[in-house]
């Protein structure tokens, strides 16, 4: 009798805390870990179809320079409705003339990568939550309802970025910035341009929970920067002699290295780029996500244990 009621009493526990969580079931994820991979691509002056560039739009993309990221951070549910995200994210971002059969593009024949550091902090809005949990152990002949945790949101915020433009010569890759391909420190050129920026991300994501304890969630987003030197590519060409005097031949070479069917297209006071826009990219990534901040687990195990 005395292991009867013991069995009971386990079961009445058990089903108590298997019930449908309530409207403040949210308070149990507050804190979120997440690390995951994903995709980058290129939106700016170098690359894209065969076409003048279409900006901040997804149309010029160019699939072939598609290459991978890596991210981790921390989510933090503010309200059922809000949650802000800090994450780091390392990329790589490419560009090639080369792919497209763009007459100007082709004849410039410019092409990059660029190693991108991000940290950006976010504010999600959850505009679809469907968020209950039902039986969290499968034991015999006990039916309970299934966990639920999906959710579909909208965010943005602000990034601060750093990056590190290559170019490729004889195989090597030489960084970019130092070359000062468009006449940067010479007269009436532009001005250097940083290595760090700001962008502005927006984008929207979905989430899903297999427990109490682990989700995954899968989101696209955009981010429009405040420079337009990620591909080291920002206004016109400067006399290609003077940077081959002042900073050698690498950076005379960086600065135009078309073949020479066109003269006339890369001449000094020549656009080199569209310096009315600034650069973007997009990233496609898929994260893992470790809940923080429900307690109720371990008290289940115990509980099923007795």
């Amino acid at each position: 009798m005395l292991v009867v009621f013991s069995f009971l009493l386990g079961i009445n526990t058990y089903a108590q805390h298997s019930n449908f969580t309530g409207s403040d079931h949210w308070k149990t994820q507050r804190g979120e870990l997440l690390f995951g991979i994903g995709i980058s691509n290129f939106l700016g002056d170098l690359g894209g179809l065969d076409k003048t560039g279409t900006h901040y739009s997804p149309v010029d993309i160019e699939w072939n320079t598609t290459r991978p990221s890596g991210h981790f951070g921390y989510r933090r549910r503010l309200a059922s409705w809000l949650a802000t995200t800090s994450t780091f994210q390392y990329a790589v971002l490419k560009g090639d003339d080369a792919y497209t059969n763009d007459p100007f593009r082709r004849n410039r024949n410019l092409s990059f990568r660029t190693h991108l550091f991000e940290l950006s902090q976010r504010l999600e809005i959850l505009i679809f939550r469907d968020e209950h949990y039902g039986a969290r152990y499968d034991i015999p002949d006990l039916k309970g309802d299934k966990n639920r945790n999906t959710l579909v949101y909208l965010f943005s915020g602000i990034s601060f970025l750093g990056y590190i433009p290559q170019g490729n010569l004889d195989g090597g890759w030489t960084n970019l910035r130092p070359l000062n391909t468009e006449g940067q420190g010479l007269p009436d050129a532009v001005e250097p341009y940083k290595f760090v920026s700001f962008g502005i991300p927006f984008g929207i994501g979905f989430k899903y929970g297999f427990d109490r304890v682990w989700r995954m969630s899968f989101e696209l987003s955009y981010t429009q920067t405040f420079t337009d030197y990620l591909d080291d590519v920002g206004g016109e060409y400067y006399d290609n002699d003077a940077i081959r005097a002042a900073y050698g031949t690498t950076a005379a070479y960086f600065a135009d290295p078309s073949d020479g069917t066109f003269k006339t297209w890369t001449a000094e006071g020549e656009l080199r780029g569209d310096a009315n826009h600034n650069d973007g990219y997009m990233f496609f990534n898929i994260s893992i996500i470790r809940n923080l901040s429900d307690k109720s687990t371990k008290k289940l195990k115990w509980r099923y244990r007795f």
